[in-house]
């Protein structure tokens, strides 16, 4: 398994450049893949330009949100799924083999079998089209009770349910496993054991306030892991690598509750939390290869050549990962506010 580090997860802004800084200073192994944006510079420059920051930082590519709406209109859906093949591609190329995509909570104009069997054709045909490449699509759920209040068939909204969906779909389709929808829904962390192995796409771990009941809990109060502590991380992360479990466990937190702490603060904070689910579930933390370069109130690098108190020259930091030009990329500029 390794720390993942999403901007879909964390809301965050920022160049691709300075977000790689930062998951690199805090413990992160990988990043999300933005697929849309890296169309754009494959298509505008090359496959191998798109590519250089990724591989420069050695991150692992994390997830991507699959650019297909699945209850679309059946136009809609065919006009995206004309889309995906070359999206496909582009993804292998980046060693991108996750994609995620979040089921509809339920439907105003399909009752629950038929949204049931719509849905599980319309996977099977994305399964075909991912199969080829090797890519897995994780699906997700929202479990919140609010998201489903205003609809008028309720659809798949607890991971048991999710796992029925699983059991009969394309093998190419998995399941998120969410520490947060479970928390919501009061399912037990041994329901993780029962994922068809291979088929957990990734893990995504938040925490809740103490003082709302589960049950009452709105998307707007997804708090970053750690918290509170009403959602444990260790036995979250312990029973997924006891499932065999090898991919992107990802913090994920609503906007609002990250708000006004800044980029550089969450992202470090987010960093220490996700080691501290490690530890919690007792997995070896192996050294970073990179170090943070020192910087000053206007994110300028600091020169650490003075000598320090003990008499010995002090070792320079590494430096940001370079392009493919072999100058340093643009590093981030301290605790910029959140998108």
């Amino acid at each position: 398994m390794f720390r993942n580090l999403s901007t879909y997860g964390l809301p965050l802004s920022g160049r691709p450049s300075e977000l790689i800084e930062l998951a690199l200073s805090f413990g992160f192994d990988g990043m999300d893949i933005d697929i849309l944006d890296f169309q754009k510079q494959a298509e505008t420059f090359s496959v191998e330009h798109a590519r250089r920051l990724m591989v420069s930082a050695r991150l692992k590519s994390g997830c991507f949100q699959l650019p297909v709406r699945l209850d679309a209109p059946e136009k809609e859906f065919e006009a995206d799924l004309a889309e995906l093949p070359r999206l496909l591609e582009l993804a292998a190329a980046t060693e991108a083999t996750r994609a995620v995509a979040t089921l509809p909570p339920g439907s105003d104009d399909h009752a629950f079998k038929d949204f049931f069997e719509l849905l599980r054709l319309r996977l099977h045909t994305i399964g075909d089209l991912m199969a080829p490449h090797g890519i897995m699509l994780g699906l997700a759920i929202r479990p919140e009770a609010a998201a489903r209040a205003e609809l008028a068939n309720a659809f798949i909204h607890t991971f048991e349910g999710l796992l029925g969906l699983v059991a009969v779909a394309h093998q190419q389709i998995g399941a998120v496993v969410d520490s947060w929808a479970m928390h919501v829904t009061g399912e037990p962390l041994d329901m993780i054991a029962k994922v068809p192995a291979g088929r957990i796409v990734e893990v995504r771990l938040s925490d809740a306030p103490a003082e709302t009941p589960a049950a009452e809990l709105t998307a707007a109060e997804r708090l970053i892991p750690g918290e509170t502590g009403q959602i444990p991380m260790g036995p979250v992360v312990k029973a997924v690598a006891d499932a065999g479990f090898d991919g992107p466990v990802t913090p994920w937190a609503a906007r609002t509750t990250i708000a006004g702490r800044g980029r550089e603060k969450v992202v470090r904070l987010a960093g220490e939390r996700m080691e501290q689910a490690w530890r919690d579930a007792g997995l070896e933390i192996l050294p970073r290869w990179f170090a943070p370069v020192p910087r000053d109130q206007f994110g300028r690098p600091i020169e650490e050549t003075d000598e320090d108190v003990s008499g010995e020259v002090a070792t320079p930091q590494p430096a940001a990962p370079a392009s493919s030009n072999g100058q340093a990329e643009p590093a981030a500029s301290g605790d910029a506010t959140t998108a």
